[in-house]
């Protein structure tokens, strides 16, 4: 059973980048849902907080979102594609 999208009400989109479109987290699961260029959606879990304001930060600077997910994301986080 695929899981369901976050709440869209805190959401940061990300104009800048060519692999993302939206970002999102939940403080509650520690869940950070990342929407992928063509309509993709994945679920990365047990993210630390921390980790996800260091995200935010590297977008509200225009620095890369798919650098970022790569390094600090991906090699540490158990993901799921939801979309």
């Amino acid at each position: 059973m695929k899981r369901k999208r976050l709440s869209r009400k805190n959401a940061i989109h990300t104009p800048e980048s060519r692999t993302t479109v939206m970002i999102n987290y939940s403080d509650v699961s520690h869940t950070l849902e990342v929407e992928y260029s063509g309509n993709r959606v994945y679920h990365y879990y047990d993210v630390d907080p921390q980790l996800w304001q260091e995200y935010k930060a590297v977008i509200e600077s225009k620095g890369s979102s798919g650098r970022f997910v790569n390094a600090r994301v991906k090699p540490f986080h158990e993901d799921e594609e939801i979309i």
